[in-house]
């Protein structure tokens, strides 16, 4: 059985429509369901999303210059993509240290 749950560290690669959701697999609709509340669990953080998109624009394609065109080019504003910036440099902070 297959379904997608609500994941902000899923960003694919070549399907940005479907950021945000991942496809999860499971052997039954049971297991189906308790994979489903497992992910409830986890907190869905829009910055998180955010920065992946911006993740996956700065290593594919065109190298960005300016602010101006990484908003364009993730669909995102400016304190957005400052938003998605300072919970990446935080969360790497917390990691190494």
């Amino acid at each position: 059985m297959c379904g997608h749950v609500a994941d902000s560290s899923a960003v694919l690669p070549d399907d940005p429509l479907h950021d945000g959701l991942r496809r999860v697999t499971a052997c039954c609709e049971t297991h189906l369901e308790m994979v489903r509340a497992a992910y409830r669990q986890r907190p869905f953080v829009q910055e998180e999303l955010w920065a992946g998109k911006i993740g996956r624009v700065l290593t594919s394609g065109r190298p960005v210059l300016t602010m101006t065109e990484l908003a364009c080019r993730t669909g995102l504003d400016e304190p957005d993509i400052r938003r998605a910036i300072a919970w990446h440099n935080e969360r790497r902070r917390r990691l190494d240290g």
